[in-house]
């Protein structure tokens, strides 16, 4: 599924973020103190659907020892919703000085109350200052970058079977695993993307082949993911043996 555009908001901070349906609630967490400061388990996490509107879903309030197993497609996060979180801690640090928030901030805050096309003539906006620094689909070369990106994983999707062994490296390292699906998921993704559906060896996926109660494959949970062609590289890549580095050091330490 495609990633989503989000605002993240608390009494102190307010940004605009990207983020994935494939995430558990124990993931966001972590990014979200990444972004706040605040620690999870001080996080009430308030859902927004509508960022102009005051209602809201609460998602949570304390750490759950379920919340690897929720992923963030079971909440139906929309694209260019709100997501706030408020600090439970009294004598955190970020509570210490929220009373005492920048003008910036405030008016940051306030946008959320706008309208869209209230928000859109506004010129100290996020999206104005978007606008003037000509980044994201305000780039000129946005059209040319998004052609590049989708050549790159149309010819890599043509290398791509089911059954190849695989690997996908990322910020969090190598993962290998095996290509068990390939195509278009149309009634979950309606940007149309191609996706490859992966088992990994070990348990570093995100699901268990299924995305929304839909079962796309079968795999053992939390061994399977779906990532963009780009990111597989196929080949011949065998399960990676945890004691072929001991032994590798045990002859070096013997030499």
């Amino acid at each position: 599924m495609s990633d989503l555009n989000v605002f993240v908001t608390s009494d102190l901070t307010s940004s605009e973020r990207r983020i994935s349906p494939q995430w558990n609630l124990k993931y966001l967490k972590q990014k979200l103190e990444q972004i706040t400061g605040i620690e999870p388990q001080n996080q009430l996490i308030q859902y927004f659907p509508n960022k102009y509107s005051n209602e809201f879903i609460k998602i949570t309030t304390q750490p759950n020892e379920n919340d690897e197993d929720v992923l963030l497609s079971s909440i139906n996060i929309k694209n260019y919703s709100r997501i706030h979180i408020i600090d439970l801690d009294p004598n955190s640090t970020t509570n210490q000085i929220s009373s005492v928030i920048s003008p910036s901030v405030q008016n940051q805050q306030e946008e959320f109350k706008l309208s869209e096309e209230e928000y859109q003539k506004r010129q100290d906006s996020v999206l104005s200052w978007k606008q003037s620094q000509k980044l994201g689909r305000f780039d000129p070369d946005y059209e040319i970058l998004q052609k590049k990106i989708e050549k790159e994983n149309q010819e890599q999707l043509s290398k791509i079977k089911v059954g190849l062994r695989c690997r996908v490296i990322n910020i969090e390292g190598e993962r290998r695993g095996t290509v068990k699906f390939v195509g278009k998921i149309e009634d979950l993704d309606q940007s149309k993307n191609d996706w490859v559906g992966i088992e990994f060896d070990e348990p570093v996926g995100k699901n268990n082949g299924d995305i929304d109660g839909i079962q796309i494959f079968v795999c053992k949970p939390k061994h399977g993911s779906f990532v963009k062609p780009k990111q597989v590289e196929v080949g011949d890549f065998p399960e990676i043996d945890p004691f072929d580095e001991d032994d590798d050091e045990d002859m070096d330490e013997e030499l």
